[in-house]
């Protein structure tokens, strides 16, 4: 996949977010600045520099190492084992993914639970005639506003939702839940039903979500397929999400086969 790049800067340019992500660059090609080598990258006085490598370090991308050199965190590691991981992930799934993305003709994702975001890590995308597609790959977007996110929530007890959740549901745009009775309540839907929905969970995104049978000790995971509104198959929803069902269980077995 060729990614656009653009030579002007754009046009809400945010300084701060500009020189961390230099500093990040930075990092992922040299194993250590002091804060004087970061205040000349970025041009900007010792204090500044030193202010985005503490915000750094809070983050976990930067620690600080002896003699006040700063060196690349677990974060930076993260990021680098991250992409290795998506990239062998589409190899193994992608496949699936397109024949469930073809045979209902929306896009299919796999996604993972991060703390109570869902991640979406692969996704083979539908476009309809207005080459509208809805593919998220790399998102992180509320679990208990997406199919998806709710599937996998719907695997955990009880007490890990709570503890998911130590404030209470954020309350968000599209957010249909709005309180931890309510969500627990969905919840027990979905594990009675066997599968989660979302309506219009984000712009005009219609999605069923089914959990991957992982297995204890296991990330969770699940597949979900999306349409706009006009196309969701309402009528068809119980073959829809036997289909999901079966791509669930290989999907999961290609994953655990993969190590």
């Amino acid at each position: 996949m060729t990614l656009n790049t653009v030579d002007t800067e754009p046009v809400y340019h945010i300084a701060s977010v500009g020189r961390a992500l230099t500093l990040l660059s930075a990092f992922s090609q040299r194993h250590q600045l002091t804060v004087s080598e970061a205040a000349e990258l970025l041009g900007v006085a010792p204090s500044t520099a030193h202010r985005l490598l503490q915000m750094l370090i809070h983050h976990g991308y930067v620690v600080q190492g002896d003699r006040r050199v700063y060196v690349r965190g677990p974060g930076m590691q993260s990021l680098a084992s991250g992409s290795s991981r998506g990239e062998g992930l589409q190899a193994i799934t992608m496949p699936r993914l397109t024949l469930l993305r073809d045979a209902l003709r929306g896009t299919a994702s796999l996604l993972t639970l991060e703390g109570n975001g869902a991640r979406f890590l692969v996704c083979a995308e539908w476009r309809d005639k207005t080459e509208i597609a809805v593919s998220r790959v790399g998102w992180l977007l509320p679990a208990h506003t997406l199919a998806a996110g709710k599937a996998m929530l719907a695997s955990l007890s009880t007490a890990k939702i709570d503890a998911l959740y130590p404030d209470g549901v954020p309350i968000t745009r599209f957010s249909r839940v709005y309180s931890m009775a309510q969500l627990h309540r969905e919840l027990r839907d979905i594990r009675s039903r066997g599968y989660a929905r979302s309506r219009e969970a984000h712009e005009d995104v219609h999605s069923i979500g089914v959990v991957l049978p992982m297995g204890a000790g296991s990330p969770a995971m699940a597949v979900s397929v999306a349409w706009d509104a006009s196309r969701f198959p309402a009528a068809q929803e119980q073959e829809a999400t036997q289909l999901m069902r079966s791509t669930a269980q290989e999907l999961a077995e290609a994953v655990k086969s993969a190590g």
